[in-house]
């Protein structure tokens, strides 16, 4: 009842703190063009965004005024993009279609380049005739000018930047032995400025699954529920500062309530600017965890309080070569420092010459903090149905592989049949 009590008052605080502020116009200057671009994966949205920064970018249609349609299609040699640009309000009818070839050749970064400057010239289609043209100015490098963003700002949007987003999902499955039922759900609160990242999530999950064994029926309930939130600070283009905290349970983990409050430091030795193209990041986060724990653990505890940290370097890194992201991280309680876990993971996509590329996946990991294991023993069946996490001292997962494309460079033919 307690962590029930806790959740519906942090759950009310997160939607009475995102109330939509009340709107406020600009009149500094002609507004931006509002886009809504609906691309699903076939695009780098963060990407995008960062590299043409003289339009909107909206979440709804709606609230459009030009939608960016984005299509793919195999082609004789990669994939075929198709841009449809269609006009909303003003522009109503003010149609128009680019199209941008990729090789299977190209890598990640060469094919996001060439959408961008696609998307660069669709909307100037509809710029030109607008008094937002004259504030554009068009050449190859940075001005050392400073200007006003063309960019909406806070104070321009009645929701203050806050985005909410709710998700729920009920499942029933059965068959002459086994029956399931799943209830999943979550909702967020999420705002993003230049200055500040604000999040806060509720998640939960219900499991219950009832399985025909020899000896009878085997009844397995799984139940697991999150809250947690972060507040991120700009301090600057290499620091940032955080505090993220949370309150969850999980029958997997043996975890009747868990408590965290971590407040944090982070430095990226490159400018965040260019967080895009390549990042390495080195964070530290020190603070308190609560456990109340469902069974008595292995070392004898049904609750503790404990103070532990946690340090995490990220190496991130796209170019026209290929794209790499490196990550260590090691976690600890502070009043032994033996409990620990640290892990190291990586992925690489490599072109090693023209048609020919390398992926490669790895990760491990040392665990010596399962402080939360039950006492006692699993049945077979609590084994196989997975309902408890199993004492381990070390995890670790690989994948590699290459592709070879060869043969002609041209990419001009759609043929969708069959």
């Amino acid at each position: 009842m307690r962590g029930s009590y806790q959740l519906i008052c942090v759950v009310a605080l997160i939607f009475l703190w995102g109330a939509p502020a009340e709107s406020q116009e600009s009149d500094d200057g002609p507004e931006a063009l509002r886009v809504f671009l609906d691309c699903g994966r076939a695009c780098d949205r963060d990407y995008l965004r960062r590299e043409i920064t003289f339009v909107d970018y909206v979440r709804d249609r709606r609230d459009a005024q030009v939608h960016v349609l984005v299509t793919t299609e195999g082609s004789g040699g990669g994939t075929q993009y198709t841009l449809d640009f269609i006009g909303l309000e003003e522009f109503e009818g003010n149609d128009v279609r680019y199209g941008y070839s990729e090789s299977r050749t190209d890598t990640r970064d060469e094919t996001r380049s060439g959408i961008a400057q696609v998307l660069r010239v669709g909307f100037l289609h509809f710029i030109i005739d607008t008094p937002l043209a004259y504030e554009i100015e068009i050449g190859t490098g940075n001005g050392g000018g400073q200007r006003r963003p063309i960019m909406a700002q806070p104070e321009d949007d009645r929701w203050n930047f806050w985005v909410f987003r709710i998700n729920t999902n009920v499942r029933a499955s059965g068959e002459a032995s086994r029956k399931q039922r799943n209830f999943n759900g979550s909702a967020s609160a999420n705002r993003t400025t230049e200055q500040w990242k604000i999040r806060a999530e509720v998640d939960g999950s219900y499991r219950e699954s009832i399985t025909e064994l020899s000896s009878g029926d085997f009844t397995n309930i799984t139940r697991r529920y999150g809250v947690d939130g972060q507040v991120v600070k700009s301090l600057g283009e290499h620091w940032g500062a955080s505090v993220r905290g949370g309150l969850s349970a999980s029958t997997f983990l043996n975890q009747d309530q868990r408590l965290q409050v971590f407040p944090g430091i982070e430095f990226n030795v490159f400018p965040y600017s260019e967080s895009s193209r390549r990042s390495l990041t080195v964070s530290y986060e020190v603070g308190v965890e609560a456990f109340d724990y469902e069974e008595e653990t292995i070392f004898g505890k049904i609750e503790e309080t404990l103070g532990s940290q946690e340090v995490e370097v990220t190496f991130d890194f796209e170019q026209p070569w290929g794209d790499s992201r490196i990550r260590a991280r090691y976690n600890s309680f502070l009043n032994d420092l033996s409990k620990n876990s640290t892990s190291v993971s990586g992925n690489l996509s490599f072109r090693v010459v023209r048609g020919l590329s390398l992926n490669v996946n790895a990760s491990t990991s040392l665990v010596r903090d399962q402080l939360h294991l039950a006492k006692e023993d699993l049945s077979d069946e609590e084994i196989l149905l997975e309902r408890r996490q199993l004492a381990t001292d070390s995890r670790y997962s690989v994948s590699f592989g290459f592709s070879y494309t060869f043969g002609s460079i041209f990419n001009n033919v759609v043929n969708p049949r069959f």
